[in-house]
């Protein structure tokens, strides 16, 4: 099997981190990681692929600032993504590609859901330019290996033994505390959460469209909007993402692509 994997951010790369190794995919970011701190965090990145064996194409997508997608949600300013979109379905029918794994859309982080939206299209675009494709996703901030979707989803499932998984969380702990703050906090939130031993399974689930592919609207306020909104009234943001911007970049993109 010949994959692509698409993810927002530098560091989804180490939850699939045996995945990584026995597959060895092609690998795009689609922002730098830079975030409110501004330092990019590219090279662990590119690091991680290449200790992995997994193959970074920055030349079909060269990672942008996190302000930059942001801005493009809030303009609705589909250039950069139409762009994208077909620059990978270009690569996924030219290589050959067999399988597209991307980051799950769970209403945490606009350039996850964003993500996932790219994602589909690219599939559905190879599709029909007569390239079929698996497509995957994963949980970033969910439960790594959650046993009711296990028990009721299609997926694909990869264990890891035991010096396996502590040289996994010796990989996250380190790329953590290396940009620290937010990512450090994250991290221990998620461990405290899931549990350790819950990163010893990768699991990729069948792909879903999003829900602004299918204009539903969500069942909760999402956490993005939450965030936004603490940040907007502290002073750090002028303007609160909402998933109306996700919801009109989807039609547009839709537009923009027949």
């Amino acid at each position: 099997m010949k994959a692509l994997v698409i993810a927002a951010h530098s560091g989804h790369e180490l939850l699939l981190w045996k995945w990584l190794r026995n597959e060895r995919p092609d690998f795009v970011v689609l922002t730098n990681g830079a975030g409110s701190s501004g330092v990019p965090r590219l090279e662990p990145t590119i690091d991680n692929l290449a200790r992995a064996g997994a193959r970074w194409i920055a030349e079909v997508v060269q990672p942008v600032a996190d302000a930059d997608i942001y801005r493009a949600l809030l303009e609705g300013d589909t250039r950069l993504f139409t762009q994208w979109v077909h620059a990978l379905t270009t690569h996924v029918v030219e290589q050959g590609i067999d399988c597209i794994v991307a980051d799950e859309a769970e209403d945490y982080n606009p350039s996850h859901d964003l993500c996932r939206l790219l994602a589909n299209q690219v599939a559905a675009h190879a599709a029909a330019r007569g390239r079929r494709v698996v497509s995957l996703g994963y949980p970033t901030v969910g439960h790594p290996s959650p046993p009711a979707r296990l028990a009721s989803e299609r997926h694909v499932m990869v264990e890891l033994d035991g010096p396996e998984l502590q040289a996994k969380l010796d990989d996250m702990h380190g790329y953590a505390h290396s940009f620290g703050g937010q990512l450090e906090r994250e991290l221990a939130g998620f461990i405290a959460e899931f549990g350790a031993q819950a990163y010893g399974r990768e699991c990729l689930f069948a792909a879903q469209p999003t829900r602004y592919e299918l204009a539903e609207a969500p069942a909760t306020k999402p956490a993005f909007e939450i965030f936004g909104e603490e940040r907007v009234a502290a002073g750090v943001y002028k303007h609160v993402i909402r998933g109306a911007h996700l919801q009109a970049v989807a039609d547009r993109l839709r537009d923009a692509m027949r």
